[in-house]
């Protein structure tokens, strides 16, 4: 039957298992089962050169940095962007917890060599999105109000320099029109009946 690998993957929330049991009998009927078939059967996949430990210390120092921005954000007292960084800080914990399964089954020496090429493939996508985790978190934006970010208020006023010479506001002048003279008597209204 052409197309059919026999192949199997299993996707859980602890990780993944790819492949048939490696103890598994082939389908009788088939020359899969003959020696010559066995010969002619390609070698395992080998794991992608991928450094374990260093992948791993890089995840640790990517959560070792998120720590530092949170506490960075929390002394500011800038809510805002602690809560940014916090939010980033749960999203790298929880890839965290899926990298930390994948490591044990690259460093499982019972797993076949398919599924720790597989996990090694998971563990690298897990550093990478670790890593877009911490420069999403270094580009956290706070709420800088006006007060906050400049602690001078300046009051600043263009003065037209077309003022008129008779100017009523210049203290030491007579203004041009004397005030009108109040005698003291309150305004009288005409009536109509008058």
């Amino acid at each position: 039957m052409a197309g059919v690998c026999g192949a199997w993957l299993v996707l859980g929330a602890s990780g993944a298992s790819a492949g048939p049991a490696e103890d598994a009998a082939p389908p009788e009927g088939t020359a899969e089962g003959s020696a010559e078939a066995e010969a002619k059967a390609p070698p395992p996949a080998p794991t992608p050169p991928v450094s374990v430990s260093k992948v791993q210390r890089d995840m640790e120092n990517g959560m070792a940095r998120l720590g530092e921005l949170a506490s960075d954000a929390k002394r500011d007292s800038d809510l805002v962007r602690a809560a940014c960084v916090l939010d980033k800080q749960e999203r790298a914990q929880g890839v965290m917890e899926l990298a930390t399964g994948e490591l044990l089954v690259v460093r499982d020496s019972g797993a076949s060599s398919e599924a720790r090429g597989f996990a090694a493939e998971k563990l690298g996508a897990a550093a990478e999105r670790l890593d877009d985790l911490v420069e999403q978190a270094k580009q956290c934006v706070g709420d800088k109000s006006p007060e906050e970010s400049d602690d001078e208020t300046r009051n600043e006023v263009e003065e037209d320099p077309l003022i008129p010479i008779a100017d009523p506001t210049m203290p030491g002048r007579q203004p041009p029109v004397p005030p009108p003279v109040d005698d003291g008597m309150p305004p009288s209204v005409g009536s109509p009946s008058m």
